[in-house]
């Protein structure tokens, strides 16, 4: 056995409730779930009550509640329910976030961190305590151990206790599916080892307190913080009974507390990936046949539709979630006695999703890429069921409206990459919205001018061409950098490209420092074509400085002085100029090598 001490690294997580809050749940559709609610815990009289929840993205949190807790008192929001075998996705998520901070791996031998113990065989995997594939056995299934914590309420358990009641594997690891809550009992154990902390600690601090859920709690091993909804057996009201036998048996397989508004931010906390990183998600949601079960979650097919969740039972409470992956859904069903409908009633309230609210939308088509400042460009999703008009949203600078199920929109200069989303609405408000990213590509086209020199404001543009205003702006031949040094007095502009985006900057006017312009007749360059090997005459003007530049703009030759004996006899063939500067004046004259 491998024993190791680590402090768990805990991953913040950031639940948007104030976006919550300001989200509005329709009312047309809240009348609905609370009517249905209703109508079918009267049809069911085993009911005694039920808790329900609905969080529907773009509209938040709904939450309704039918029956009472007991006589004369009917069941509130705010009353918490014990969530049985939903209490193993926080088992599992807990055990994901260790594998993220590398403290351990799902796929290690559980023989690493634990003890070996009777008919648990030491080659099992993390992985395959989580999906049941282990081949545990499973006494909470078995008569005595149930009479046992039922005789001796008050009894604390230890995993050590419980384990000391296993029969013998149903198969070796691996080689089959056997639903059994001592493999989430082994997984506690592990948290535990190489942690230092219980698995009731970890959860808080890496799930419930950054998703500040409040009102659920890891019974026994914490306090209770609110109001316990009674729970019933067989007519009777078992509220006074100890809880305790059970629930430390029981452990992380089925210990955690909460309200039923609380268990769907949790899991739209989670599917929204607030708590764990994607990867992580998508080993959670692997589904495996036999058993539809990923890592604490299931999935299942009902009127049609598929959605993930998990089902629970307890002495005197059982549970529902259910989650659509498409629509972005939850749906929760808390009962407060073990004869409760609470499944059928549960999947009534999703089927009312299902009917009224406008379905999950297809894939939005449209330009990915765009330059700032283009116009006119469309995006369309197809028709979505169910909706009677369209919302999109838009990045920041991009402007457009449309109630359909098409729009065309203008990108600004100032618009910024970013999502385009839309969902569709109907009298039920607003269903699950789909986005599509958009790249904006933004241009700098500024000059700024140094001296003599022009420099493009961009300096990570794909290419640059400088242009000649003056000349209806055609390109200088060979100007193609940032940084632009021209020959001539004259009005010059910059084209930037940057992928499949351009732009022309302002012209920019430049007269060598001030200073006038000649065009001097009086300044010869002798021979004019000549090999690179020439004289300037500049008759009886004084020479302050000289500059000769390539075709490029480039400065390829300075001096400061009278000397006019010039060697450019390496310089490739082409056109120069010159540019002389005499008398506070500039003079120009152009020549071939060749």
């Amino acid at each position: 056995m491998k024993t190791i001490k680590r402090l768990l690294v805990i991953i913040p997580i950031v639940l948007c409730s104030t976006q919550l809050k300001a989200q509005s749940f329709n009312s047309n559709l809240a009348t609905k779930l609370q009517d249905t609610l209703t109508a079918m815990v009267t049809a069911f009289t085993n009911t005694q009550g039920i808790s329900a929840a609905v969080y529907l993205p773009g509209q938040g949190l709904w939450t309704g509640v039918s029956g009472n807790s007991y006589a004369g008192q009917p069941l509130t929001p705010e009353m918490i329910f014990g969530l049985a075998s939903n209490s193993k996705l926080y088992t599992s998520v807990v055990m994901l976030k260790l594998q993220e901070s590398n403290v351990l791996d799902l796929d290690d031998a559980i023989s690493m961190y634990l003890p070996a113990y009777p008919n648990v065989n030491p080659t099992i995997t993390i992985r395959q305590l989580l999906n049941h594939t282990s081949g545990v056995s499973d006494p909470f299934f078995t008569t005595p151990l149930l009479d046992t914590l039922q005789a001796h309420p008050t009894d604390v358990w230890t995993p050590n206790m419980v384990l000391a009641w296993l029969g013998a594997p149903a198969f070796a690891p691996g080689g089959g599916y056997q639903y059994s809550n001592i493999n989430y009992i082994l997984a506690g154990m592990i948290a535990e080892n190489v942690t230092g902390f219980h698995i009731s600690q970890l959860i808080r601090d890496s799930i419930l307190t950054p998703l500040q859920l409040d009102s659920t709690f890891y019974d026994i091993e914490e306090p209770i913080t609110g109001t316990l909804a009674h729970r019933w057996v067989a007519g009777a009201d078992l509220h006074d009974t100890s809880r305790i036998s059970l629930n430390t048996a029981g452990g992380n397989a089925g210990a955690m507390f909460a309200t039923a508004g609380e268990v769907a931010l949790w899991y739209h906390a989670l599917m929204d990936g607030q708590v764990i990183n994607q990867s992580s998600l998508n080993e959670m949601v692997t589904f495996l046949v036999p058993g539809n079960y990923g890592l604490g979650i299931t999935t299942s097919s009902i009127f049609g539709h598929t959605y993930w969740g998990h089902s629970g039972g307890t002495f005197g409470y059982r549970t529902k979630v259910m989650y659509d992956p498409c629509m972005q859904a939850v749906v929760v069903g808390l009962a407060n006695n073990s004869e409760a409908a609470e499944q059928g009633i549960t999947a009534l309230l999703f089927k009312q999703l299902w009917d009224l609210v406008p379905s999950c939308p297809g894939n939005i088509a449209g330009t990915p890429a765009v330059c700032a400042g283009e116009t006119g460009i469309t995006y369309t999703v197809p028709p979505i069921s169910g909706a009677t008009s369209y919302v999109w949203t838009l990045p920041n600078g991009v402007t457009g409206n449309s109630v359909t199920n098409s729009i065309t929109v203008d990108f600004t200069m100032a618009a910024t990459s970013g999502d385009i989303t839309v969902c569709g609405m109907s009298l039920y408000g607003v269903g699950a919205p789909v986005a599509y990213p958009v790249i904006v590509t933004t241009v700098p086209i500024g000059i700024t001018a140094a001296g003599d020199t022009l420099v493009a404001a961009d300096s990570t543009a794909d290419s640059y061409q400088w242009v000649d205003c003056n000349q209806a702006y055609m390109p200088i031949a060979g100007a193609t950098n940032q940084i632009f040094e021209p020959a001539s007095v004259g009005n010059y502009a910059v084209i930037l490209t940057r992928g499949a985006c351009s732009d022309t900057s302002a012209c920019t006017a430049i007269n060598f420092s001030g200073t006038e312009s000649y065009d001097s007749k009086n300044i010869s360059v002798y021979p004019n074509p000549n090999n690179g090997n020439f004289k300037i005459d500049i008759g009886n003007k004084t020479m302050d400085q000289l500059k000769i530049y390539n075709s490029l703009g480039q400065v390829i030759y300075e001096s400061i002085g009278t000397s006019t004996d010039i060697n450019l006899s390496t310089s490739p063939k082409g056109t120069y100029y010159i540019k002389l500067f005499s008398e506070n004046k500039i003079y120009t004259k152009k020549f071939i090598i060749q």
